[in-house]
């Protein structure tokens, strides 16, 4: 199976990782390393998790952290990584804009 990571997630991994490296120095880029292992964890685990609003999600394994993808073929699109903290209907817009 290959993970597409499209440009909205792209961005959602440098906005987190601006937030972490601002509490921390370092924690940004640990913060990418850990979702990178998530994203490749995907070549072997998608299609398996649950479904919110027509995406798959699965929570990162180090931080707060839900990957929201979606199946074609056997192609994981990776459409978002939202902290999962966020208010669920602000994390349901950002869902229902990226389509």
């Amino acid at each position: 199976m290959t993970v597409q990571v499209v440009r909205a997630a792209k961005a959602d991994i440098a906005s987190s990782h601006k937030f972490y490296e601002n509490q921390q120095q370092g924690l940004g880029n640990y913060f990418v390393e850990c979702i990178l292992a998530d994203i490749a964890e995907l070549e072997k685990t998608g299609g398996i998790h649950r479904q919110t609003h027509g995406y798959h999600h699965v929570n990162s394994k180090r931080f707060q952290s839900v990957l929201y993808y979606r199946m074609v073929d056997e192609t994981v699109i990776l459409t978002a990584i939202i902290d999962g903290r966020i208010n669920p209907a602000r994390r349901d817009r950002i869902l229902s804009r990226r389509h």
